[in-house]
């Protein structure tokens, strides 16, 4: 999916890349090279993407953030890197004024994330965070065909590759919970979380889980299964793991279902069946084409964020939004940890 590029009268926007080995930082890069846009400077402190990097945008390569903001002046920043520097990173940004897109989980515990909240609340910082479904076909198509009506209960299962991959890309911090937080869930459910959230309307009051790691024998889970409840008695079922037989042409397993009062829909391949009840009483279906391919959906955020940040707009999703988030995935790993006892929550 091409990306809208951004236009604008004035300089193009200088923007900063922070910690681009990760994963997803090419996911971006495509609409970074739309015009009114310039990559001003790139930090990789792991040495193994920065100067590919930076020939790509013509730009210099530093080993942190600070001497980059030194050298450069920057008006939006681009944040990757380890889930327990993100707090470090984005302090960093917040304290200079300078807003900033930055990955989830933005920590490795709620409690910095809200923290981090507060102050870029008390600052004035545009702050945005990729929940790419917030964005994608599945979220604007339940919204159309819902027509406003109250959720019932969802189901999403997202299954990704085994965890070599993070190794292979010189993430394997990702395999260390002490670093990244955790495996799947605080990786990959914690999108169908925030999902969850957005169409419950309200806010989650207990989860329970149970995990695995006996596939991969790894300290992090290699497969979880979560349930949710709201106050009013919404319930969302939620697996994920990394232990799909991933290849060039399927990666993952994604499949979801939800329940609207009379409308059901569920995915299929390239598109959502939209199951609902005719005048007559009858059931009826459609199927309506929907891209489920999640990677299409970052470059958009790209140039939704850069508008919505100079244009003085709402963020996609907000740091707030990612503490609630990671309190639910922190409420789970404690409920497994507890044999899948229910562990209640108050937001």
């Amino acid at each position: 999916m091409a990306a809208p590029i951004l236009t604008s009268s004035l300089p193009p926007k200088r923007v900063a890349l922070v910690e681009t080995t990760h994963w997803h930082a090419p996911l971006y890069f495509p609409a970074l090279e739309a015009g009114g846009i310039r990559v001003v400077g790139v930090v990789d402190e792991t040495g193994l993407s920065g100067a590919t990097v930076g020939r790509r945008f013509g730009c210099p390569v530093y080993t942190d953030l600070p001497a980059l903001l030194a050298a450069q002046i920057v008006d939006f920043a681009f944040v990757f890197g380890r889930h327990t520097d993100m707090p470090h990173l984005a302090r960093i940004l917040i304290e200079r004024r300078i807003p900033f897109a930055i990955e989830k989980p933005c920590g490795i515990r709620a409690a910095d994330v809200e923290m981090l909240a507060d102050l870029a609340d008390d600052a004035g910082v545009f702050v945005s965070i990729p929940f790419i479904f917030r964005l994608s076909d599945t979220y604007e198509i339940i919204k159309k065909e819902t027509g406003g009506t109250d959720l019932d209960h969802a189901s999403f299962r997202f299954v990704a590759g085994p965890p070599r991959r993070y190794l292979d890309s010189g993430n394997g911090w990702m395999l260390d919970p002490e670093i990244s937080g955790g495996g799947p869930l605080i990786n990959l459910g914690i999108h169908f979380i925030d999902l969850f959230r957005l169409l419950a309307g309200e806010p989650v009051i207990a989860a329970s889980a149970d995990s695995t790691k006996h596939i991969h024998a790894l300290p992090i889970e290699d497969f979880i299964s979560l349930r949710l409840r709201t106050a009013s008695g919404k319930i969302c079922t939620l697996e994920c793991g990394y232990t799909f037989p991933s290849d060039r042409e399927i990666q993952r397993e994604w499949t979801f279902s939800a329940r609207f009062g009379d409308t059901y829909l569920l995915s299929g391949a390239d598109s959502i069946a939209v199951h609902s009840v005719a005048s007559d009483g009858r059931g009826e279906m459609r199927l309506v084409p929907a891209r489920h391919e999640t990677d299409d959906y970052y470059p958009l955020f790209v140039t939704r964020s850069l508008e919505a940040a100079f244009a003085g707009s709402s963020p996609l999703a907000s740091l707030r939004d990612a503490a609630s988030a990671l309190r639910i995935v922190e409420a789970a790993y404690r409920s497994a940890g507890s044999g899948g006892a229910t562990v209640g929550l108050a937001e």
